[in-house]
């Protein structure tokens, strides 16, 4: 794992999964399972922040309610975003499902034979199952069972006197107009925000929520 990177990232529970597609084709040594660190998504991404850092927990949190204490498998769990790919940041969260699940759009694999499809496990669905929240459905395709997860961004916790503080810094940050003081004071405050969610996840119940949902043949 990279050094440069804050050592508090690296705290941040790992989504470990097992992957047939790379045992088939021979990438792994054997049999085993491989663990998917937030540090990945950020390199994937290119950053971290509080969305970025809430489509892990996101993941991580339906995962673990599908799969209880068995190892999840990547390209067996269809993801349906309840939003445009354009609108807001639901096509940055489905960036981080997809990386993390192997659950793809139009672009993704095509499968060997029958076998491990990942093209169209990722789907937008304009439906708005709740207004308030960002909502998404994790299903496992081996057994239909689902969970939907709603996020509510303007619930997570932060101090009101360090969110004006942040959003008062944020643009002479992004346009180089900051100085190096108030770059560090940035970062400092940024950074807490996403820490606070991933490690501490004081409260995340009121905005991160889970709902167990019959499967499709369920629904059929």
């Amino acid at each position: 794992m990279n050094d440069i990177f804050r050592d508090t990232l690296k705290r941040v529970k790992p989504i470990r999964f097992r992957e047939p597609l790379a045992e088939t084709l021979g990438a792994l040594k054997e049999e085993g399972a491989l663990d998917y660190h937030f540090i990945d998504v950020v390199k994937m991404s290119g950053h971290a922040c509080p969305t970025v850092s809430a489509a892990y927990l996101c993941c991580q949190t339906a995962l673990e309610k599908l799969y209880g204490d068995t190892i999840p498998v990547r390209g067996e769990i269809a993801v349906t975003v309840y939003g445009e790919p354009d609108e807001g940041v639901y096509g940055v969260m489905a960036q981080v499902f997809s990386f993390l699940t192997g659950a793809a759009a139009a672009t993704g694999f095509k499968g060997l034979g029958h076998r491990f499809k990942r093209k169209g496990l990722l789907k937008f669905h304009s439906e708005k199952v709740d207004l308030e929240a960002l909502c998404f459905e994790f299903r496992r395709l081996d057994n239909d069972k689902a969970v939907l997860v709603r996020f509510y961004p303007q619930r997570i916790p932060f101090p009101e006197e360090k969110a004006k503080q942040l959003s008062h810094l944020l643009q002479p940050a992004i346009w180089d107009a900051a100085t190096e003081d108030e770059m560090k004071q940035f970062q400092g405050l940024w950074m807490e925000k996403v820490e606070h969610m991933l490690l501490k996840r004081d409260g995340t119940e009121r905005w991160l929520q889970l709902e167990e949902r019959r499967g499709q043949n369920e629904r059929s």
